[in-house]
């Protein structure tokens, strides 16, 4: 939104069986809840991992077709990601903008609670992180828990992955839970 941007849709990559969101084992009706609270439409393939990029490109073409002019993403310093999405875009016709890239991660995190965001800690990568962080808030007391013991602030080394319960975007907050956990890639 900062970059004179609206979003038109999200979009998520379900595992081959579409029970599980393949990055953050999300599954789909909570997705759902979560773009209803948005008001945006949600681009949900599943794929295997040989079929990925295909179907990836298959659905950045439904969301222009839709009205997208951009794919927007969060990442902050992974490059081997970042090319890989303007690969793709360029593809499909789509411009690819990192708002975040290379900032600072505490910075952003700070800011991203400064404007009212909530997130909530989903997955962690056993052996950096227990299981105690699981459903935690991601908030300035976690990220200082988090600098303390080495770790990421934005888990963007795979340490951990979060789930956006509220923010501007929102008209509701989210209200989940979880039920259960499970081992995984």
């Amino acid at each position: 939104m900062q970059t004179g941007h609206q979003p038109q849709a999200l979009l998520t990559m379900l595992e081959a069986d579409g029970s599980r969101s393949r990055a953050h084992a999300l599954r789909p009706e909570v997705l759902q809840q979560q773009a209803a609270a948005m008001g945006l439409p949600l681009i949900m393939p599943s794929v295997t991992w040989e079929g990925y990029r295909s179907v990836y490109v298959q659905a950045l073409s439904e969301a222009k077709a839709q009205g997208a002019e951009a794919l927007i993403s969060g990442d902050i310093d992974l490059q081997a990601h970042r090319d890989w999405l303007e690969e793709v875009g360029e593809e499909v016709g789509l411009n690819v903008l990192f708002p975040l890239w290379e900032d600072t991660h505490s910075a952003l995190l700070e800011e991203f609670h400064a404007v009212g965001f909530t997130t909530h800690i989903i997955a962690v990568k056993l052996g950096v992180l227990d299981e105690s962080w699981l459903g935690r808030k991601l908030d300035v007391q976690a990220m200082h828990e988090l600098e303390a013991i080495g770790v990421d602030v934005c888990g963007e080394g795979g340490e951990f992955h979060t789930f956006v319960t509220d923010g501007p975007l929102f008209s509701h907050p989210l209200n989940i839970r979880a039920l259960g956990s499970f081992a995984g890639e």
